[in-house]
């Protein structure tokens, strides 16, 4: 038998896939999946969870800016718009927007009403948290909702430098 033969025969034969088509049939599938993957409904509720750590990491920047820049700063959280911005106490006796911070933005409008010890609650327009510049953060709460009725409440402890997310809808004094 001739051994040219006896490849060709072989090779005609094989039952399984060459790499190309497994490297096709990957891209194909990673192309549909990062299609539809954002298109899928929020299922498990991660915006609101989400949005709750990017306004307690808010929360912990001001507090570093503050104790490292030893400035008083605040929290500026605009409950119609969703944004969340950082502001100094400047020389002019006024707060200052730090422009070495972006704002944050939150996905759809989650933020409800931010309490505080100096103002109270605030519905509407903007609410403000003050730091001081030895990192204390005045008593304050953010509350977050969603279309589906979940609320947290995002609480930062005044002198520990930490941010809780409770679930539920907690009134200062609970929980610190």
């Amino acid at each position: 038998m001739n051994p040219k033969f006896k490849l060709l025969r072989l090779r005609g034969t094989s039952s399984g896939f060459t790499l190309l088509e497994i490297v096709i049939v990957v891209t194909v599938l990673a192309i549909v999946v990062g299609i539809t993957l954002p298109r899928l409904p929020d299922v498990g509720g991660a915006r609101i969870y989400r949005n709750a750590r990017k306004v307690g990491n808010a929360l912990m920047l001001a507090r570093s800016r503050a104790v490292s820049l030893r400035r008083y700063y605040r929290l500026d959280l605009d409950l119609e718009e969703s944004r969340i911005s950082l502001s100094y106490f400047g020389p002019e006796g006024t707060f200052i927007e730090d422009e070495e911070v972006r704002p944050v933005v939150l996905s759809e409008n989650y933020m409800t009403d931010v309490v505080t010890g100096r103002s109270g609650k605030t519905l509407e327009g903007e609410g403000t948290i003050h730091i001081s510049p030895r990192g204390q953060i005045e008593p304050s709460l953010v509350h977050l909702g969603d279309d589906r009725g979940r609320v947290l409440t995002v609480m930062p402890t005044p002198f520990g430098g930490r941010v809780v997310v409770s679930e539920g809808y907690l009134d200062l004094g609970e929980g610190q």
